[in-house]
């Protein structure tokens, strides 16, 4: 099965090809006040509003992330949910066969991915207090 790879904070992790929307750069991201440290805004794509997440701050114990001008948005849709992650760089499509789940950590080009999907992504946010950083 092929997975779309990026990194955050020094680690790797892969989500199911199938689930990527499209990938954005340049796209103004709306602030919103009172949210937890990993959330950046909100952004309008063609008639969709996405959630932006900072990758680094939610999947890696709240690190931040490079917070470049040019960062690239991953913008993810499945199940009627649509979530947008700001990693800190883009790896590419990777083929991974025996997928045992989410969390399954795999070896690629001397790098461990870790397989996630955008579910565990988003019962990681609902899981936030305002302010505090969680992992998932």
């Amino acid at each position: 099965m092929e997975y779309f790879t990026f990194k955050a904070n020094e680690r790797y992790f892969g989500v199911e090809a199938q689930f990527v929307h499209r990938v954005l750069e340049g796209m103004p991201i709306a602030r919103v006040p009172l949210v937890p440290a990993c959330y950046l805004g909100l952004i309008y794509y063609r008639g969709d509003l996405f959630d932006v997440i900072d990758a680094a701050n939610l999947l890696s114990s709240g690190a931040k992330s490079l917070n470049r001008k040019d960062a690239r948005i991953v913008l993810f849709k499945w199940n009627q949910r649509k979530l947008a992650l700001v990693p800190d760089e883009i790896i590419g499509l990777v083929w991974f066969d025996n997928i045992k789940g989410d969390g399954t950590v795999y070896s690629h080009n001397n790098f461990s991915v870790r397989i996630i999907t955008p579910n565990a992504v988003w019962d990681s946010l609902l899981e936030l207090s305002y302010g505090r950083p969680s992992k998932v």
